[in-house]
């Protein structure tokens, strides 16, 4: 009919992600090549201060990001087995140790983006449980642990906090002992690059990451409120963390307002992933960066979408500082906390139900893990939010079985989805 509003054709897949991964591959390339001409870099994780390494100009790569992009190639079965065969016990966490596996095997004709250089030091955290200690000691390069001081007093709530409220979430003697940690990156890394640290620069890039944080907020806030979901939770995923591991960088910020207006313009579009959207899931946990496409498997079918990951939320919730006079302060800030909040009980459970009513949820899965997971598996439930549990490595293909995991979500999705759909609708 005339004048009648066309609905646009399905979502399929994000521009932004083709530009994503166009920048992935050449920045990888470029930094390969800039070491073999001598150029130095850090081997670094998550849960550690890029920033200063981006204020020094001094490359860097991340242990986990790299073992994601292991994964995301099909090859993380290949190479958990070389380090299986080097005698690495099968609790090493594959989710940072794959980076290990592929400098265990030089001569491998297809290494992951031509492999993980030998790097100059190695920056994480005393806890990682992954590779990077050990790739320290074979590399004979300096290695620099740090330590996250546990938290005395507890604030369910803490997502309301943290942006403005840090100095008191986070207490002040436990920041004070990550700030001077974090000086010692400084020493390190300037020692590394050649060059001293700017200050002044290092508080415009704390400000450019808060910049770039708030593009995520708003896509999470589009996604929580649109009526049906604009993207798939894998290319959300993909996006955040492609962006994270170069957070404080102008393209960073650049693909992140990218990412924010195609989102936004989906979502004003009403151009769904599903148009037939049924069940609204939530995943907690590691990303399952070895099968991001399990995430579409049952629109079709079931009329299923994912809406809600970590990745996404900690990227609003956990990364955010205002208000600071000291970069280093709000670094520390940060880091002292990060990633543990959204484990340890009460917080990762409160989080995970306010995150499930925020997005509207019908259900969630998540990866079984030991890290808090089944109090966190306790207070959704409890919440009248039913769970499931895949018994899978994040990025450890050996783990996985498509017909087994298929099946355990079909089950899930028709008889407790469908079963507590129809006695809330009752």
């Amino acid at each position: 009919m005339s004048g009648e509003r066309q609905r646009p054709e399905r979502v399929t897949q994000l521009q932004v992600s083709h530009s994503l991964r166009a920048h992935q591959r050449q920045w990888y390339a470029d930094l390969q090549a800039r070491v073999a001409d001598g150029e130095p870099y850090i081997l670094t994780s998550p849960i550690a201060p890029h920033e200063i390494f981006e204020a020094l100009d001094l490359l860097y790569i991340t242990d986990a990001w790299y073992s994601g992009l292991v994964a995301a190639r099909r090859q993380s079965a290949h190479f958990s087995n070389v380090m299986s065969a080097h005698g690495y016990h099968d609790g090493l966490r594959r989710y940072m140790a794959l980076g290990l596996g592929v400098v265990l095997d030089p001569d491998h004709p297809d290494k992951p983006w031509g492999g993980l250089p030998r790097a100059s030091a190695v920056v994480t955290t005393n806890e990682g449980g992954g590779g990077a200690a050990e790739l320290a000691r074979m590399w004979g390069i300096p290695y620099l642990g740090l330590d996250q001081p546990a938290m005395r007093v507890m604030h369910p709530e803490w997502w309301s906090m943290q942006r403005r409220q840090w100095e008191d979430y986070d207490e002040t003697d436990r920041i004070d002992m990550m700030a001077a940690q974090f000086e010692e990156v400084v020493r390190l890394a300037e020692r590394v690059a050649g060059r001293k640290l700017d200050r002044d620069r290092l508080a415009g890039i704390v400000d450019r990451v808060n910049r770039q944080e708030e593009h995520f907020d708003a896509i999470r806030r589009i996604i929580v409120d649109s009526p049906k979901l604009p993207a798939r939770l894998g290319e959300v995923m993909s996006q955040t963390m492609g962006i994270q591991w170069h957070r404080g960088s102008q393209w960073a910020l650049d693909q992140a307002a990218a990412f924010h207006a195609e989102v936004k313009a989906l979502a004003d579009a009403e151009a769904w992933v599903c148009p037939n959207e049924r069940h609204r899931l939530m995943y907690v946990g590691a990303g399952l960066w070895q099968k991001l496409d399990f995430f579409d498997s049952f629109e079709d079918s079931h009329g299923v979408v994912f809406v809600r990951s970590n990745y996404l939320s900690i990227a609003s919730d956990g990364y955010l500082r205002y208000g600071a006079r000291d970069p280093i302060r709000a670094l520390a800030s940060r880091y002292t906390v990060l990633a543990k909040q959204m484990w340890i009980p009460p917080l990762g459970g409160a989080w995970a139900v306010h995150e499930a009513r925020e997005h509207r949820v019908s259900g969630a899965l998540q990866l079984d893990s030991n890290r808090g997971i089944a109090f966190i598996t306790r207070a959704l439930r409890d919440a009248g939010v039913p769970v499931l549990d895949l018994p899978v490595d994040p990025v450890d293909a050996r783990s996985w079985n498509d017909d087994r995991m298929r099946a355990l979500v079909v089950d899930f999705i028709e008889n407790a989805l469908e079963k507590n759909k129809e006695k809330m609708d009752a």
